[in-house]
């Protein structure tokens, strides 16, 4: 099995438990990969964490899931293998 399937798998499980758990998967699988795993991440939790009032919720995970994938690219990119 694919590391990268294994840590999505991990990251996504455990968003059910504690959402901080599924951060640190996330860190990991987009320092490695250009993960767009982790922006869907970010909308799964928005939906299972965010109150349900339409006008309250603000999608912070998506958002800084986003700035997550897109701030580390460079830093992958230059110090890590790319096997994409």
């Amino acid at each position: 099995m694919s590391v990268r399937i294994v840590l999505a798998v991990a990251m996504f499980a455990s968003a059910l438990a504690a959402w901080w758990v599924g951060a640190l998967f996330a860190i990991a699988l987009s320092l490695r990969f250009r993960a767009w795993e982790v922006v869907l991440f970010g909308l799964f939790l928005d939906i299972l964490w965010l109150p349900r009032d339409i006008f309250y919720g603000i999608p912070i995970a998506t958002c800084l899931s986003i700035i997550l994938v897109w701030g580390l690219e460079p830093l992958r990119r230059q110090f890590l293998f790319d096997y994409d």
